[in-house]
């Protein structure tokens, strides 16, 4: 029961990490036609604050739900399945970033080659 809770826990967070996705780019394309300081400076605040988001699911399961915390720490497979979980959840928004906003930020200066 405890590994269907666990997938159904991520499948209902996909579409909190695909809603912080929208909310990362359209706050950078927004920030980005500032131009100036405040582009890198507010990138740089809006990037922290998302990979808050990004991560927040591994902690609120491990720190809030004890059977998972210890079947985590006890059960390697368990820990693998649930890290395979956590990159699934974020899959769907990742792609549905790189699809609508990175192209456009990429002109903006923002996700640049390093040279």
């Amino acid at each position: 029961m405890m590994w269907l809770l666990t997938a159904i826990y991520f499948l209902l967070y996909s579409f909190v990490l695909w809603g912080g996705f929208i909310i990362y780019g359209k706050s950078l394309l927004y920030l980005g036609k500032s131009g100036g300081g405040l582009k890198f400076f507010g990138g740089f605040i809006i990037y922290a604050v998302f990979a808050c988001v990004l991560v927040s699911p591994l902690f609120l399961a491990l720190t809030m739900i004890d059977d998972w915390r210890e079947s985590f720490k006890l059960n390697p497979i368990y820990m693998i399945y649930f890290f395979v979980l956590f990159l699934l959840a974020s899959v769907p928004g990742g792609i549905y970033f790189k699809k609508h906003y990175l192209s456009d930020l990429k002109k903006l200066g923002y996700f640049a080659q390093r040279r």
